[in-house]
C-alpha cells in the first residue's frame, strides 16, 4: 500500500514537470497569440519603438507588444493556449510576458483556459491586480467606469495601493432596506455599523455571477443584471 502511494506521488510530480515543460515550449518563441477577428482601426507598437502600425487579421502578437483600438473598433486575440482576449473600442493592453497582461484603459473581455498554479495569468489594471487560473470575465478600466464582471470561475482581486473598503451584496441590501425605512438616520446607522459596515481588506475573491465596481479604494459588489448578461453575449458573438 505504501509503495502504491509513493508511486502515485511520483507520477503527479512527473506530470507537473511535463506540463510545465510543455507550457515553456509552447511560448518559447515569445508569441502571445494571433489576431482572429478585427473591426475598425487597431494599432500595435513593439518594444523599443514609438511607431504604431495597423493590425491585420492573422497577425501574431508578441511579448512586449502594446495593442490599442480606436473608436468603434474591436479585436479578437486568440492566445496560444486557446484562451481569448477581446478588446472593445478605445481599449489599450500591454503584454509584458506570457503570464501577465497589463490593461491600461477601456473594456476587455477575457476567456482564459485552465492553467496550473505556476503558470497562472495575472491581469494588471490601474485599480487592482486580478489573479486567475481559468475563467471568463470582463474588465472596464476607465476613470469613471472601473469594474469587473465575472461569468464563471473564481478570481482574486488585490489592491495596488491602499486597502479596499469592500461593501458586499448582503450589507448593501441591508443598507438599502434600512434607508427605505429610515432615510434621515443614515449617518447614525453608518456610525453604529463601523467598522463592520465595510470589510477592510488588501485583497478578496470574486465569485461567478457577481460584479464589483471601484471608486478609489471603495469597492461595491453587486449581483449580475440583464445588461451584464447581454454584454457577455455581445463579446461572445465577436468570436464567431
Amino acid at each position: 500500500m505504501g509503495k502504491i502511494l509513493v508511486l502515485e506521488k511520483m507520477m503527479k510530480i512527473v506530470l507537473a514537470y511535463v506540463m510545465a515543460a510543455a507550457f515553456s515550449l509552447l511560448y518559447a518563441n515569445g508569441v502571445i497569440g494571433t489576431v482572429n477577428e478585427i473591426e475598425g482601426i487597431v494599432k500595435v507598437s513593439t518594444e523599443g519603438s514609438i511607431k504604431k502600425t495597423n493590425v491585420t487579421k492573422g497577425q501574431e502578437i508578441k511579448e512586449k507588444d502594446l495593442v490599442s483600438t480606436s473608436k468603434n473598433a474591436s479585436v479578437v486575440i486568440k492566445l496560444k493556449d486557446d484562451s481569448t482576449i477581446i478588446l472593445d473600442e478605445s481599449a489599450t493592453v500591454h503584454f509584458p510576458s506570457q503570464k501577465e497582461v497589463s490593461q491600461q484603459e477601456g473594456k476587455i473581455y477575457y476567456k482564459i483556459t485552465s492553467r496550473d498554479a505556476s503558470n497562472a495569468l495575472k491581469v494588471k489594471t490601474p485599480f487592482a491586480i486580478i489573479g486567475i487560473k481559468g475563467t471568463t470575465f470582463i474588465v472596464s478600466a476607465d476613470a469613471n467606469n472601473s469594474n469587473v464582471k465575472l461569468q464563471e470561475g473564481l478570481i482574486g482581486v488585490a489592491s495596488i495601493k491602499q486597502e479596499f473598503e469592500l461593501y458586499r451584496k448582503k450589507v448593501q441590501q441591508e443598507f438599502e432596506n434600512f434607508m427605505k425605512k429610515q432615510q434621515s438616520a443614515f449617518e447614525e446607522y453608518k456610525n453604529a455599523q463601523q467598522p463592520g459596515f465595510a470589510q477592510i481588506t488588501k485583497e478578496f475573491d470574486l465569485k461567478a455571477g457577481n460584479t464589483v465596481s471601484f471608486d478609489g479604494n471603495k469597492v461595491h459588489e453587486n449581483a449580475w443584471t440583464e445588461a451584464d448578461e447581454a454584454e457577455f453575449k455581445r463579446f461572445e458573438a465577436m468570436m464567431r
